[in-house]
């Protein structure tokens, strides 16, 4: 067989019906396409997510309250349907600030968060109150100073009306008026502004809770005085060094366990999970996640390749006098066969090859956008097992789909296809 006379004449076949060939094209550029770019923006959200959980650094553990007895999951569902585990004090977090009990922990942050209008002369915004330690710059690493300062235990302790903002409510609330030693009222009471935090971006500042819009109280006042509780809703712990946060771990455990009145460590009121953790649980959900939309965008790709075989059946029933007079004048079975598989493999092969790179070029621009809108860690990511799998794949489509009209075309007997109508 002349291999390339029969590519030659499945090349000429093609061009002779260009937009049969292109719409054939388009539908596995648009399955190609669609699996790079949906993976590749799967990697840069898990890229984006782990940069964040990194810039708390891994010495960080984070202390939940949950329902006893039961998972963390199931704990959190019930909690959203309006259970309450109140148990949490600050008397705990006081506790954990005993260098000589925790001689490894740096900082500890406890927090509590509720919602209300903030005032400045005829301005007002509501905006999510975050009541939190002295602690919470070491905590949370990314938080800078733009003017002034952040609170310090004596004002924690003595429940001292003072408040740093977010950016955003700086600039709502004042415009280009310095607001440091100026007050905001909130609840009725006056807290002077003793602080203004620098930008934040990164994922929560850029989808509906913008860590920008909060305003910063100290814990204290804020139980007892802005939302009226005695209990805590979450905690976070920084150890000084990788090396004691197993031991950390242990320690914690059997203090709060003795502050809540715990003898089975099974009806535990709290999970401490390490970054460690964290982390693994979001591998684990972006594994998952990027399966599932691979396997949606992979859908398209089988369309088209059951739109590819529909096309070379309809080109088959057309050609049938092609097929005839080519094969009077000396092609066998195996020429035709390899022809109109030739076809297949070209239009996969070629979608595939466009689908690859569009799918690369949009993933990029997205990244790029991304970056715009506030996230400016996003990775610019490209999956490159997505871009091999799925040019195989089309590949093998179009080999897989191709086979059934090929076959339908090579076994057409010569004398009955010359007086096909």
């Amino acid at each position: 067989m002349d291999f390339l006379a029969t590519t030659k004449q499945s090349l000429i076949a093609l061009k002779a019906n260009k937009m049969r060939s292109l719409l054939s094209v388009l539908g596995i550029v648009i399955g190609v396409g669609a699996v790079v770019m949906i993976l590749s923006l799967g990697q840069g959200l898990k890229g984006l997510v782990t940069n964040e959980m990194n810039a708390f650094g891994p010495n960080l553990l984070d202390i939940a309250v949950k329902i006893p007895g039961v998972s963390q999951t199931q704990s959190v569902a019930s909690m959203v349907q309006g259970i309450q585990i109140t148990t949490f004090k600050s008397k705990d977090i006081k506790d954990l600030k005993n260098k000589q009990v925790f001689p490894y922990i740096t900082a500890v942050n406890g927090q509590a968060i509720g919602q209300e209008w903030v005032v400045y002369s005829n301005k007002e915004r509501r905006v999510l109150v975050y009541g939190c330690s002295p602690d919470y710059p070491l905590i949370m690493k990314t938080t800078k100073l733009a003017a002034g300062r952040f609170f310090n235990d004596n004002e924690n302790d003595s429940l001292a009306k003072v408040a740093v903002l977010g950016s955003t409510l700086a600039e709502k609330l004042f415009n280009q008026e310095d607001p440091l030693g100026k007050s905001v009222r909130m609840k009725g009471m006056n807290f002077k502004v003793v602080g203004v935090l620098e930008p934040v971006g990164g994922m929560m500042s850029s989808a509906g809770m913008d860590m920008n819009d909060f305003i910063y109280v100290p814990l204290e006042v804020t139980l007892k005085e802005i939302l009226g509780i005695d209990y805590l809703t979450e905690a976070h712990v920084d150890v000084s060094d990788q090396q004691y946060v197993d031991r950390a771990i242990a320690d914690i455990s059997r203090l709060l366990r003795r502050n809540h009145n715990i003898t089975d460590p099974d009806k535990d009121d709290f999970e401490i999970i390490t970054m460690a953790e964290i982390l693994k649980r979001v591998e684990q959900v972006s594994v998952i996640l990027n399966l599932l939309l691979g396997f949606l965008a992979a859908i398209s790709l089988l369309v088209g390749g059951i739109g590819i075989m529909n096309i070379m059946l309809v080109s088959v029933s057309e050609r049938t006098r092609e097929i005839g007079l080519r094969k009077s004048l000396g092609a066998t079975s195996q020429n035709i066969l390899y022809q109109f598989l030739i076809e297949s493999l070209v239009i996969t092969g070629l979608g595939g090859i466009i689908g690859v790179i569009g799918g690369m070029t949009l993933s990029t621009l997205i990244g790029l956008v991304a970056r715009t809108q506030g996230l400016p860690d996003w990775p610019l990511t490209i999956s490159w097992l997505a871009v091999f799998g799925s040019f195989m794949i089309s590949v093998l489509i179009g080999l897989v789909f191709g086979v059934y009209p090929a076959r339908q075309a090579a076994k057409k007997s010569p004398m009955e296809a010359l007086r096909y109508e």
